[in-house]
């Protein structure tokens, strides 16, 4: 484990914050399916977990949850249960020291060895802003017309890393008291996708392969919900009820998720190549 106690002063490491939510239905299942998944795949490189709890209906409850961490070296952080799960990043942010931040949410689980490396490796490419393990072209425009059309281009917030100074000015505008909030902090119009590429930075999704995919190359990353999920850095609740869909279920899935830019066959394919590189030109 690649885990070392918080609080050193040493910038160049990188922080990895995992949010322990107590509301969350099976909270207790949830957490102790991510501590397993990270106490059998090592980061890969130099890290200290940071964990936030929040949203225990009791102190007993909270405690219950705190001592299933007591086998993991980690600095614990106690929010509000008030502002959802992007909101409890925000908060937390001023109390870690470093610099870079890898945020998970509390239905995570790790699937592959080196995994914190190869977000960071693809991080600390020139010109690169923001990574994430999953990404999504969906809009939620039939819902509330403030989302942008299809496609609409957003790394997933279940789990992604960023500069933590970035993080901060890009949440700052927001307010988080409903789940609309979270869903335009994830997707909206100035989302921390769209706010990362205003700066001119790049935003990748990273497999479980190490390579980053621009947003371009979403579609055809298989990670998430597309081609067995075979590349997912990073599962959660939503993959792995991708992976129990029968086969006429996830189609209508991935059709909904990445519409006419999921790879076919023959013509279509080149129907597809041609259409991007018009949208991304």
């Amino acid at each position: 484990m690649n885990s070392t106690a918080p609080g050193n002063g040493d910038h160049s490491r990188v922080a990895v914050c995992y949010l322990a939510r107590g509301a969350e239905p099976g909270w207790e299942d949830a957490i102790g399916r991510f501590i397993a998944s990270f106490r059998r795949y090592g980061g890969g490189c130099d890290f200290n977990l940071y964990v936030i709890f929040k949203g225990f209906p009791s102190g007993a409850e909270r405690e219950k949850a705190t001592t299933l961490f007591a086998p993991v070296q980690h600095k614990a952080i106690f929010t509000e249960d008030d502002s959802f799960d992007i909101g409890a990043y925000a908060e937390a942010a001023p109390q870690i020291e470093e610099q870079k931040v890898c945020f998970l949410n509390t239905n995570t689980e790790i699937l592959c060895e080196d995994w914190l490396a190869k977000l960071v490796s693809n991080l600390a490419q020139p010109g690169v802003g923001l990574v994430g393990a999953t990404g999504s072209y969906e809009s939620l425009r039939d819902h509330d017309r403030r989302f942008p059309k299809f496609p609409n281009m957003h790394i997933r917030s279940n789990a992604f890393m960023i500069d933590r100074d970035m993080f901060s000015a890009i949440g700052r505008p927001f307010t988080f008291a409903d789940k609309l909030d979270a869903f335009l902090f994830e997707s909206g119009p100035n989302s921390m996708t769209r706010q990362v590429q205003s700066r001119g930075l790049e935003t990748l999704i990273v497999g479980r392969n190490g390579q980053g995919y621009s947003p371009d190359l979403w579609p055809r990353s298989e990670t998430f919900r597309q081609h067995g999920q075979a590349n997912l850095l990073i599962g959660d609740n939503q993959t792995r009820h991708f992976d129990a869909l029968s086969p006429v279920d996830q189609r209508a899935l991935a059709r909904w998720t990445w519409g006419r830019f999921l790879p076919g066959r023959g013509g279509w394919r080149r129907r597809y190549m041609s259409r991007l590189r018009e949208l991304f030109r």
